[in-house]
């Protein structure tokens, strides 16, 4: 598997490096500022400085949460075939939205969606978590939860949350790194907590086939349009370009623009 780096946050810069699955993920303050002194917290091998506790390690899945928007900046895991096949076999666990309880920061509410119009959409998916039933407990923290078009969440979103489970099968494991999107001069907000309504989401699949990496990104407008998983594909470079964020920088120099600038049809296919 591979390291992946995201670039983001104005707010803060953390550095996350030696991802387990080999993600890994560093933080830029904005221009004409200097890197926090990195301290190095273990999680397994993935070392982690937050001056702000802002990522979340959990049983399957870390995300940086952020407090301004009320929800992931990112969330990334892997997902396995024996995972996969593992979630066809687990107790059933009642669905429970809530705070982190363990978050000291401003958190979203049930409240803030009642009759908002959008619905609670989880970026770790709750079915990919049923392999541990404490996974799926946190699959319903809103610390992996943003605002969702139901349609898009129930159309296309689905699709592409499905299709990472084929791929987990057919290669073995599949990296996804996902999140919202916020454009310039979107206010919108619901909620007595003010909660950030996202433009669009983002989901990115990396998989290692023969010693080969393949990715496909895909970037769904939070609208109720009827889309098709092809219809929102993109390359990995259109997702960086939108966000800031810098998704596989530790990919060999002679690999890296090529993995990111394509599609690789190879994972669109179904069978």
């Amino acid at each position: 598997m591979l390291l992946i780096r995201l670039l983001l946050s104005r707010v803060c810069c953390i550095l996350v490096a030696g991802f387990t699955l080999c993600l890994t993920i560093s933080c830029y303050k904005p221009s004409g500022s200097s890197y926090q002194d990195i301290e190095k917290v273990s999680r397994e091998s993935l070392q982690v400085y937050s001056p702000y506790d802002l990522i979340r390690h959990y049983a399957g899945f870390t995300t940086q949460y952020n407090p301004t928007t009320l929800q992931p900046d990112w969330v990334m895991y892997t997902l396995t075939a024996q995972q996969v096949e593992m979630t066809r076999h687990t107790p059933k666990v009642e669905r429970n939205f809530q705070p982190d309880p363990e978050l000291a920061l401003p958190q979203a509410s049930n409240e803030d969606y009642h009759n908002s119009g959008w619905v609670r959409g989880h970026m770790a998916r709750r079915q990919d978590m049923k392999w541990s039933v404490q996974a799926v407990v946190e699959s319903d923290y809103f610390t992996n939860i943003c605002p969702q078009n139901k349609e898009m969440n129930n159309g296309v979103w689905h699709r592409i949350e499905n299709h990472a489970r084929i791929l987990a099968k057919r290669y073995g494991s599949v990296d996804i790194v996902c999140g919202p999107l916020f454009y310039d001069g979107n206010d919108s907000v619901i909620g007595p907590n003010h909660v950030r309504v996202p433009d669009a989401f983002f989901k990115a699949f990396l998989v290692l086939k023969n010693d080969v990496y393949y990715s496909v990104a895909f970037l769904c407008p939070n609208d109720s349009c009827n889309r098709q998983m092809t219809d929102v594909a993109v390359c990995i470079n259109k997702i960086e370009d939108i966000s800031g964020l810098d998704l596989f920088p530790l990919l060999p120099d002679d690999e890296e623009e090529l993995v990111e600038g394509r599609v690789d049809s190879l994972l669109l296919r179904k069978k």
